[in-house]
């Protein structure tokens, strides 16, 4: 399940620090004050066998907004959304964002107008094309060579060696973390150039000044197949890591 939230803003661009980094912190915000137990499980040992943050989120996007060379623009009226395979999670931000009257998006308000569930496709085919609008990454797989030691566990990108082993072990750990069947990487059949966006927010929290970071990766498109359940999730929470962070987020 999605929500997207319809949203409005006199701003005229959104610094590019923080066009994906307030999204994790808004629905962890959200869940405090809607779900405070479930909000503390979530953040403090994930969700499922792999301790996965079982939710992602998109970009604002604004349309009608005029581009500009180098510019994350905003301005009238757009889109944001939040989405995981989880029930109470959505219940809790549909709650949250009834009762707000706009998102803090890195010091851009968005005044909240109205707010739309989505309901994933059925996939009754059991076969799914994901086209993401956000950069993806995975991580390789961690194994233990003979003497013990511990390979892998480092970020590939799109286009690199070893990148569509990785992002296979990311989509069947995903479908095992919602326990809704296996999903399997068909086929690459796209990938978009580079980018780099920040992860983390600005500010301060109780634990003392929020830390910057930096993450690399590319759009792609994907041919999966998998049980429809493991597809709705997919598509509910985004691909590849990162997704709680903004990226792998999923063309509606």
């Amino acid at each position: 399940m999605r929500l997207r939230v319809h949203v409005s803003t006199r701003a005229r661009e959104i610094p590019w620090d923080q066009v994906m980094a307030p999204g994790r912190a808004i629905v962890y915000t959200a869940l405090a004050r809607q779900a405070p137990q479930l909000g503390a499980k979530v953040h403090d040992g994930g969700w499922g066998p792999h301790r996965m943050a079982p939710f992602g989120h998109s970009t604002p996007g604004f349309p009608g907004a005029p581009r500009i060379k180098g510019t994350y623009v905003a301005g009238g009226s757009g889109t944001v959304e939040f989405g995981s395979p989880v029930g109470e999670i959505i219940e809790a931000l549909a709650k949250d964002f009834a009762t707000i009257p706009l998102l803090d998006w890195g010091g851009v308000a968005l005044n909240i107008n109205a707010v739309t569930r989505l309901v994933p496709p059925a996939f009754a085919s059991g076969r799914a094309r994901f086209r993401t609008v956000n950069p993806i990454a995975v991580k390789s797989e961690v194994t233990r060579a003979p003497d013990g030691s511990r390979r892998g566990g480092t970020w590939v990108l799109p286009g690199e060696t070893g990148f569509d082993v990785a992002l296979s072990h990311s989509l069947h750990r995903k479908a095992e973390t919602f326990d809704c069947g296996s999903a399997s990487l068909e086929a690459i059949t796209w990938i978009g150039p580079q980018r780099s966006f920040s992860v983390v927010g600005h500010g301060t929290t109780t634990s003392g000044p929020v830390r910057w970071g930096k993450k690399t990766g590319a759009a792609v498109e994907v041919d999966v197949s998998g049980a429809p359940a493991a597809l709705q999730a997919l598509w509910s929470c985004g691909i590849g890591g990162a997704t709680s962070a903004g990226f792998g987020w999923v063309r509606s």
